[in-house]
């Protein structure tokens, strides 16, 4: 009787030993879109102990309109289809993270400030191509702000050096969109009762 209660304690410390692993990853995941979540994000970064590291913040830019028009069934479907765009779109060392609502960080490991910025320009340009949600076509660009710093890491520093830079990214673009267009040339009119 000894071994049987021996091999069921076994199998009970392993069971308890599996959920507390499934437990362990469901709080760093997030359960929308399946990325790891601000405390994967800060584990990942507890695991860089040296150099110079990346990070980029990303804010959807037209993400509350389509929630207010198209509701949170279709919002959610955009947050997803963002999550599988950063997955394919991020380097394989490379970690896109969803923070909360509308906002997600990528993780971008070693790296220089020079590239951390390239990483912001190449995903703000994959964000940017609209997102087919059943028979909507929808456009929901991002703005993006890179920072870099030396491990160890504080991460809310990094992230509010992020944060500002995404914040200049978010004015260049409405600058941008608030320009007017070109100057239309003058059409000669014509006075009928003249002509």
């Amino acid at each position: 009787m000894f071994p049987r209660s021996r091999r069921r304690l076994r199998a009970e410390l392993a069971a308890v030993r599996a959920e507390r692993d499934d437990l362990r990853r469901k709080l760093r995941t997030d359960p929308l879109t399946g990325l790891p979540n601000r405390s994967g994000l800060l584990d990942v970064a507890a695991r860089t102990t040296h150099g110079t590291v990346g990070l980029l913040l990303l804010d959807l830019d037209r993400f509350k309109p389509v929630n207010d028009t198209h509701g949170h069934r279709v919002g959610d479907r955009v947050l997803r289809a963002v999550a599988h765009r950063l997955t394919q779109a991020t380097d394989p060392t490379e970690v896109p993270v969803r923070l909360h609502g509308d906002e997600f960080a990528i993780w971008l490991g070693p790296c220089d400030p020079a590239r951390a910025t390239r990483r912001a320009r190449d995903l703000t340009l994959a964000l940017a191509a609209p997102y087919r949600i059943g028979g909507l076509v929808l456009t929901v660009p991002a703005s993006i702000g890179a920072a870099a710093s030396s491990a160890p890491v504080d991460v809310a520093g990094l992230l509010a050096h992020a944060d500002r830079g995404m914040y200049q990214a978010k004015r260049r673009r409405a600058a941008a969109t608030a320009l007017p267009g070109p100057a239309r040339p003058a059409t000669p009119r014509v006075n009928r009762e003249t002509a």
